[in-house]
């Protein structure tokens, strides 16, 4: 199976497939960047939670609802 990471802003309604390639979030699955392994899957939602905060990532099944994996970036600082 292979999975694709979707992401969005804490506070936004709904995800958005991720092309990791591009770095650009909300993209058509056409264009999401389409991963062979879960745990590889895992690993670059935790880079990206890591690097963007302000942002909730997931690892989802590609053509299925089903969530394996959620992580969620530290909350934005105010300045």
């Amino acid at each position: 199976m292979n999975y694709i990471v979707y992401g969005k802003k804490i506070g936004d309604r709904c995800y958005g497939a991720i092309n990791l390639h591009e770095g650009k979030v909300g993209v058509g699955l056409v264009y999401a960047t389409l991963i062979p392994d879960c745990d590889r899957a895992k690993m670059y939602a935790d880079k990206l939670a890591e690097m963007v905060p302000g942002f909730i990532f997931q690892v989802r099944g590609a053509g299925t609802r089903k969530v394996y994996y959620e992580r969620a970036g530290k909350p934005e600082e105010s300045v």
